[in-house]
């Protein structure tokens, strides 16, 4: 099993019909990529993608399911899964009505228990992929502390993601260790610095190929083989000039850091 993998959102600007869509798993496929963060596009069955998938032998890490489709979802979700060789489902966002207090955060806290049980009882693992907003004070507390503070270790999980660690003002080779033993992916991309126009209050910072940055990959690395993350998943928002060059790089770079 390769401890690399990639989220696909990452190319979604040169994949955006079948033709695209295949040709961007065949080049990266050549650049070593074997396994992919992906929803299903909208051209193509679950069966399609599983067969296309196989036949350049990369595998899916996980399905797709928004929160407040996934109750309604359960039969749908277990058979992608099945197709797809994954026992992992991934979810969005909390809703925006939700985060304006703590009162929010600790519902959907409750309503991503219900969902976990749903889930774990045909199965899956269910895993939430938080940003930087989730950072918002309430006081004495942040809405990151009530999520991981009031969901089951046993029925949710979490996918960090160290840009936007960073961006929450954590150094993320510290705060990883939140997620020991709940966390089996995390995405990777590095925070780098622009050079400064404008206001000095401004820092202009933006999204980069792993080790091109300003993050501490080796103290990131080290905890995060402490706390049992599998797979390293490159997702890099937005990429300026070629994806393909950007993807290969942070692949690269991985590996000469010890990953394989």
């Amino acid at each position: 099993m390769s401890q690399i993998g990639l989220q696909m959102y990452t190319m979604r600007h040169v994949m955006g019909d079948r033709e695209s869509f295949l040709n961007t798993l065949d080049r990266l496929a050549q650049i070593g990529i074997e396994d992919v963060q992906i929803s299903i596009p909208a051209f193509m069955t679950c069966e399609e993608l599983s067969d296309e998938l196989r036949q350049r032998k990369m595998k899916a890490d996980s399905v797709f399911c928004s929160t407040v489709n996934v109750l309604d979802s359960l039969d749908r979700i277990q058979r992608e899964a099945e197709l797809l060789h994954t026992d992992v489902l991934r979810t969005d966002s909390i809703p925006a009505a939700l985060r304006k207090d703590a009162a929010g955060y600790r519902q959907f806290a409750s309503d991503l228990n219900r969902q976990g049980e749903a889930l774990k009882k045909i199965g899956l693992a269910y895993m939430y992929h938080f940003h930087a907003f989730e950072f918002v004070s309430f006081g004495d507390i942040r809405g990151i502390d009530i999520l991981l503070g009031e969901t089951d270790p046993e029925r949710v999980l979490f996918q960090p993601d160290v840009f936007w660690l960073t961006s929450a003002g954590t150094e993320p080779s510290d705060f990883l260790w939140r997620f020991a033993n709940r966390a089996r992916y995390m995405h990777v991309k590095d925070y780098a610095i622009r050079q400064l126009e404008g206001a000095i209050e401004n820092v202009p910072s933006h999204f980069a190929p792993v080790g091109t940055g300003n993050l501490n990959w080796p103290g990131i690395l080290k905890t995060a083989e402490s706390i049992g993350i599998e797979r390293f998943v490159i997702e890099q928002d937005i990429v300026e000039g070629d994806v393909f060059a950007a993807v290969k790089l942070s692949v690269d770079n991985l590996k000469k850091m010890g990953l394989s």
